[in-house]
């Protein structure tokens, strides 16, 4: 054979065995270019595009390491064929077999993730279904903060908020509900007389009176109070909560005003006002003091809503989520748990992703929406069901209408 013809058919096996890369590389330069980091991360996580993505990355590695071998095994061209040539084969091969691999352990670590963190309790138990929104629809989220205390029995969800996203509308409608409620209605006519943060931890114990479990007595209860549906939730242990802020590296926070609350801990909480980064430490402890001079529950719940907008900026800006992934997928897996349908998560993403900060409202369920009062249950917080519902509607318009914000405090003024 010529030497003309024998280059030209080396370049065309060339371009052959290129080809696969070439097609991959140029997939991915386009989805990078018309989709968000989030978006992306959120589309993969199902388990079925993730097992699909990763036989294919198996596939191409095959082919790659083939083309490896070829050239190597290639008797028209001269070359080392002892120790040295066959030690230069396994570098090479292991070059080309190490970006594969990692994908395959970011893969399993994905897959891992998601097996820990979307439960399918509910789904086809107790006649509980929970199925993904139409399009356009609002999304509404109930977060839970789960306080588990050595000294206590129950498991008290001490963080209630109830996360709404227009996917029209582009914007996000936050309301924070206090722990102190009591005489909440259930959605069925009746009412839980105790403080509502003991519902999801009384409704687990009683399954006569609550055969689908707590979670789903919980939000049940919080959307027969604000006159709305909330078929998801998420949930979040303290301690979790300080893995997360930890693994994107902490947030970062305006302090509006000085807090010292004294009875905080062992040692009290001080913070200065000022712009301060803090770890997950650092963020539990300014999400739950309550007890500074003019500091209060509503306060506090200003704060938690403050550093929850923070924790969404750290994950999300300048694609930092696929940088911090491994620590974050390991903080997420092991205490975050949730209902929402993976066919959900690339609309959560974008708007996570995409919504400007001041397109999330925030508000408080407080004075004069609830009144105080001593109960048998201790101090607690009594309802004011119409007002409360009143500004629900508010919140959360149909979608594509811009919410209108009820006042609420700063973290603090």
């Amino acid at each position: 054979m010529r030497p003309g013809t024998t280059v030209v058919l080396a370049l065309l096996l060339a371009a052959l065995f290129l080809l696969p890369s070439l097609l991959l590389v140029l997939v991915a330069a386009l989805l990078w270019a018309t989709q968000s980091p989030a978006r992306l991360v959120a589309a993969i996580v199902a388990p079925q595009v993730l097992g699909t993505l990763l036989t294919l990355n198996l596939l191409l590695l095959t082919w790659r390491l083939v083309a490896v071998g070829q050239a190597f095994l290639d008797t028209r061209w001269a070359g080392p064929t002892g120790r040295l040539g066959v030690g230069g084969l396994l570098v090479l091969a292991l070059l080309v077999a190490l970006p594969h691999g990692l994908i395959q352990w970011y893969g399993g670590a994905l897959g891992d993730t998601f097996a820990r963190v979307f439960e399918t309790e509910l789904r086809g138990s107790a006649g509980v279904t929970v199925d993904p929104p139409a399009d356009g629809e609002r999304i509404n989220v109930l977060l839970l903060g789960v306080d588990r205390r050595a000294d206590y029995d129950a498991v008290l969800t001490d963080t209630m908020m109830v996360a709404s996203l227009d996917p029209v509308g582009k914007t996000v409608s936050i309301v924070s509900v206090p722990r102190d409620l009591v005489n909440v209605p259930l959605g069925n006519g009746d009412d839980f007389g105790p403080k509502v943060n003991s519902l999801m931890s009384y409704a687990d114990s009683h399954r006569d009176e609550f055969p689908a479990g707590g979670r789903v007595a919980l939000r049940q209860a919080i959307g027969a109070l604000l006159g709305i549906d909330i078929p998801y939730y998420a949930q979040v242990s303290f301690s979790g909560f300080k893995r997360m802020v930890d693994a994107v590296g902490g947030v970062e926070i305006d302090v509006p005003a000085d807090i010292d609350d004294p009875d905080y801990g062992v040692d009290g909480y001080r913070i200065t006002k000022g712009r301060h980064r803090l770890d997950g430490q650092a963020a539990l402890d300014y999400v739950r003091s309550r007890k500074g001079k003019g500091e209060s529950d509503f306060t506090r719940a200003a704060r938690q809503q403050q550093v929850l907008v923070a924790l969404r900026g750290a994950v999300t800006s300048d694609g930092s989520l696929l940088w911090e992934l491994p620590d974050l997928l390991d903080a997420v897996g092991n205490t975050v748990r949730t209902n929402v349908p993976t066919s959900v998560l690339p609309a959560l993403a974008a708007i996570a992703d995409e919504v400007d900060d001041a397109a999330v409202v925030r508000s408080i369920i407080r004075h004069p929406l609830v009144r105080s009062e001593d109960t048998r249950y201790g101090s607690s917080l009594i309802p004011d069901l119409d007002a409360i519902r009143g500004v629900a509607a508010d919140l959360f318009p149909e979608p594509g209408v811009a919410p209108i914000p009820w006042p609420s405090p700063s973290p603090k003024s």
